[in-house]
């Protein structure tokens, strides 16, 4: 929600009308003024960048280069960027949403107020709207701002030496090269008011999905526009569960909040260590070896069994974790036909009593060692 005001001060001859609107991300959190935070429903495998971790920041302090996940996966290296601001290298910042009291002139728990009104704003951006119990203002958010989001990011505008994301123009990118692919699931937006005016503020944006960072080569993979929220609006943008993103970059066209970037790194591929050490996260409890089927306590014995020169016992660890793999959501494409190789070499053979030349099955056996691996395929997960 934009004000349009003329300053009245001292130095006015100075100064001209002004179309400001100062979003405050606030100093240390007080105890006991913010509300609960629902925390974020995730599905097993999966997770979310909701910047909960980085709140209690004061001005410039929680410009972020850097996140981490709810479940503390990273680190995820972030740029930004504000078009009004070339010159600043840093331009995504905190942004507390959810405080039982509003941003307010004089207050020791925020930044500062806009110098023209003298009157805090950030209401279009406060979670949830006040029907709900919050301090958020607008139509859109009677509707569909229901919960407090907490800390959730905006684009610096650094006007007034306070934080504030005054149409702020410009990008915040995610880059998973440290953690590996991801299938990027959803965005929430918040205060989108993509409509013309008067019926809206003409603000938008879009999600991009890179396999890499562009100047890395990285190939787009589909871009997802923003909708329109309203003032004080909420919704969540569905990302297609778009698998091998390894790079997002979030455009904003104006002052828009966003928060909770869902991914799943369950195509991501594990080591048979890890599954021999990981049993709680097995995706199944049984798996077919050549033509024979061996419960969850056996495949744990045969991945427990020393190799010792028995090609056949090196097959079934790197099979037995391929399997895995692509039963938790790995894609095996990188694979080819190299599983049903695998399971035609063993065939009816015990792998408790049988043996195999390792000439005759090395070649298979580092095919899946470099799947599991993330040589080849989705990626190895971290």
């Amino acid at each position: 929600m934009k004000h349009n005001v003329l300053g009245a001060l001292a130095i006015a001859s100075l100064l001209v009308a002004s179309c400001q609107k100062t979003d405050l991300a606030p100093a240390s959190k007080p105890s006991g003024t913010n509300l609960a935070v629902s925390s974020p429903v995730v599905a097993p495998g999966c997770d979310v960048i909701d910047f909960e971790q980085y709140g209690g920041f004061t001005g410039f302090g929680g410009l972020l280069t850097t996140v981490n996940s709810h479940n503390n996966v990273g680190p995820i290296a972030m740029t930004s960027y504000n078009a009004n601001y070339p010159s600043q290298p840093v331009a995504a910042i905190v942004f507390e949403s959810s405080s039982t009291t509003p941003p307010g002139p004089g207050s020791s728990s925020y930044g500062g107020f806009d110098p023209f009104l003298g009157t805090a704003e950030d209401l279009d951006l406060g979670t949830p709207n006040a029907a709900y119990g919050g301090y958020g203002q607008g139509a859109g958010g009677v509707l569909t701002n229901k919960v407090a989001l907490g800390n959730i990011l905006v684009i610096q505008d650094f006007i007034w030496g306070q934080p504030n994301d005054d149409d702020g123009r410009g990008y915040v990118t995610f880059d998973f090269s440290a953690v590996g692919p991801v299938t990027a699931t959803s965005l929430t937006i918040i205060d989108a008011e993509t409509l013309a005016p008067p019926a809206g503020e003409s603000e938008g944006g879009s999600v991009e999905l890179w396999t890499a960072a562009p100047s890395s080569g990285g190939t787009l993979l589909s871009t997802v526009p923003f909708v329109n929220t309203g003032s004080n609006g909420v919704a969540t943008l569905n990302l297609g569960s778009t698998p091998g993103v390894g790079f997002i970059k979030v455009n904003i066209n104006g002052s828009i909040g966003i928060d909770n970037l869902a991914f799943c790194r369950s195509q991501c591929t594990y080591t048979q260590g890890y599954w021999k050490n990981h049993p709680e996260s097995w995706p199944v409890n049984s798996l077919q070896i050549g033509t024979t089927t061996y419960d969850k306590a056996q495949l744990l014995t045969i991945l427990g069994t020393p190799v010792k020169g028995n090609g056949l016992i090196s097959l079934a660890h790197q099979l037995i974790a391929a399997k895995l793999n692509v039963a938790n959501g790995s894609s095996p494409t990188a694979l080819g036909t190299a599983i049903a190789q695998a399971d035609a070499k063993i065939g009816g053979l015990n792998l408790f009593t049988g043996s195999l030349k390792p000439a005759d099955t090395s070649a298979l056996t580092t095919t899946l060692d470099n799947y599991n691996n993330g040589i080849t395929g989705p990626g190895h997960c971290n």
